[in-house]
């Protein structure tokens, strides 16, 4: 019996480490989710950007039946084009 403390105090540690351990990884896995957010989000703001000029220069476009005419349109159309971009080079 005069072993029990030190095998308490040794478990006690052990659960210790394990919860460290742990907590450890799921930072790790945060941050790196985090960073795969931002590197996307500055991908999507690129290829928006990109494709502005050409969506508020473009002449003729339609959207279905609707010829694209006004900023709001041609905004829309930019941000649908940065979303595809962004899925094919992401995923979904």
């Amino acid at each position: 019996m005069e072993n029990l403390p030190d095998e308490i105090k040794k478990a006690e540690a052990r659960g210790y480490s394990k919860g460290y351990q742990a907590g450890k990884r799921r930072r790790r896995a945060e941050a790196t989710a985090e960073r795969r957010h931002r590197e996307r989000q500055a991908f999507w703001q690129r290829a928006f950007l990109a494709a502005l000029p050409s969506c508020i220069t473009a002449l003729g476009w339609k959207s279905g039946e609707e010829p694209i005419t006004n900023v709001t349109q041609r905004t829309q159309l930019a941000k649908s084009f940065a979303d595809e971009a962004t899925k094919i080079a992401y995923g979904a």
